[in-house]
């Protein structure tokens, strides 16, 4: 049983360790203004559903949004990069594979999965906005 609050934190030293996001300046909790680091990720909480109760254990299902952030100013490498420049799509599978390579979060949760992402730009700049739904359980009054 976990909370919300260890969840989102396991998540971030997830992404934090995971050898495949080496390159990665900085992991973040909550979203920043002028980030000055590349490639940058930011975690922020969504949503959570209460979706059932049962022998005094409540499933909830709790969105997070895991925002990749890159500069890239040569327009030939924004969305796929080379062995130097990591492109968006590059960094948006690098993160999925970070998250897939343990789906529970320390058995934090019982599945994490990324069922939608979205990108932006703002030339130099783009970002994925990749979501997390992670399924998780919590004691139904003591909410552990």
């Amino acid at each position: 049983m976990s909370t919300p609050a260890e969840i989102i934190t396991q998540l971030e030293t997830q992404l934090a360790n995971n050898a495949t996001l080496s390159y990665v300046k900085k992991v973040m909790l909550g979203y920043r203004e002028n980030i000055t680091a590349f490639p940058s990720i930011v975690i922020e909480p969504g949503e959570d559903n209460e979706t059932e109760e049962r022998y005094g254990k409540q499933t909830i299902s709790f969105d997070v949004t895991v925002v990749g952030c890159i500069s890239v100013t040569d327009k030939d490498k924004q969305i796929v990069g080379d062995s130097g420049t990591k492109g968006i799509l590059d960094f948006q599978n690098d993160i999925k594979k970070a998250i897939d390579s343990d789906r529970t979060l320390g058995g934090k949760c019982l599945h994490a999965r990324t069922p939608n992402t979205k990108y932006k730009v703002n030339f130099p700049y783009r970002e994925v906005a990749i979501t997390v739904r992670i399924l998780f359980e919590q004691n139904t009054n003591v909410r552990t």
